[in-house]
């Protein structure tokens, strides 16, 4: 087992808080805490369980890994009710206009979460990585961020629009989970078969993936996974946010992806001024072996493993700023 240091900010529910203030997230931290931080933000409505065990063994040999759990999943805060029955019309329409009516919060909220959790830890220097969702919301971040962040890994993410390119199929497979159905078990057999299909035929429903859904499923939000549909909606272009990041960057997209198109991921590389992309063939919409290695040996080539103890400016943390 992985040794893991589990945190857990705040554990409000309050329907009376404004949710586009930060909110306090659920981390686990692994691995060495002198070494350098890597922040890991996984996508829509997922758990930062969900990342591969190998995965973290290999990134919590040379960094002080800290996973984070967006709000709305997982054990961070809940923004709302465990069911939403008006998104899954909204997110297949592509309405940013009512999305931005309904949503409670944006993208750049849950980066606010993660800058805020970032100065509560007092990092001062950290490369980070995102996932789907994790990589728009790690965009905003490392942008935020500047010099600050010295590698961003965005994995099987988009450009910066509200357009991912899912196929209509993906889309369905999403907005089915908006809304809790009336036998709550259902959600476990939604999971499984979805993890079949983004997998591209590396998964498998066997007992190994059928124990891991398992898991997923006992704390799974419906209503939180359709509130993170908006806040991407509702957040708008952030393209001129791609542009200004400062870090190395490497962009993984497979080349089998339903959710997000990785045309999309390779105009984001196009986009960050010192990106590469690497696209990866045969691979969905999720971490497979082929990813995590690419990323764990560019990213053990990026940066020093050990933190900067005397780092300038370093109580010079950003302010939490409002989207515009």
């Amino acid at each position: 087992m992985l040794p893991l240091n589990e945190h857990n900010q705040s554990s409000s529910t309050s329907s009376d808080i404004d949710w586009r203030r930060p909110v306090d997230l659920r981390y686990t931290e692994i691995g060495d805490p002198d070494a350098r931080p890597l922040i890991l933000l996984v996508g829509l409505g997922m758990q930062m369980l969900e990342w591969p065990r190998l995965f973290l063994r290999k990134l919590s040999a040379t960094h002080r890994v800290i996973c984070v759990e967006n709000r709305d999943a997982g054990q961070s805060p809940r923004c709302g009710p465990e069911s939403e029955s008006d998104i899954a019309d909204i997110w297949l329409a592509g309405d940013a206009e009512a999305a931005s009516q309904s949503a409670p919060y944006s993208l750049f909220d849950m980066r606010d979460d993660v800058l805020a959790l970032i100065n509560a830890l007092k990092i001062q220097e950290f490369n980070i990585v995102g996932f789907s969702m994790g990589g728009m919301i790690a965009q905003l971040v490392s942008a935020a961020m500047g010099h600050r962040v010295g590698a961003f890994i965005q994995l099987a993410s988009n450009d910066g629009t509200i357009h991912v390119g899912s196929t209509n199929e993906a889309k369905r497979r999403m907005a089915r989970l908006f809304t809790a159905p009336a036998d709550r078990h259902k959600v476990k057999e939604y999971l499984l078969d979805d993890a079949v299909y983004y997998g591209a035929g590396h998964l498998l429903a066997d007992d190994e993936l059928r124990a891991d859904v398992e898991k997923t499923y006992q704390s799974f939000s419906c209503g939180g996974s359709g509130r993170h549909a908006l806040a991407i909606l509702a957040a708008g272009g952030r393209r001129a946010h791609l542009r200004s990041i400062k870090a190395k960057t490497l962009v993984l997209h497979g080349d089998s992806d339903p959710c997000i198109a990785s045309q999309t991921g390779k105009a984001a590389a196009n986009l960050i001024p010192n990106a590469k992309f690497k696209l990866l063939p045969a691979v969905g919409h999720i971490v497979d072996a082929q990813m995590f290695v690419a990323a764990s040996e560019w990213l053990n080539g990026q940066s020093p493993k050990k933190l900067n103890r005397n780092p300038t400016n370093s109580q010079n943390y950003p302010k939490i700023t409002k989207p515009r």
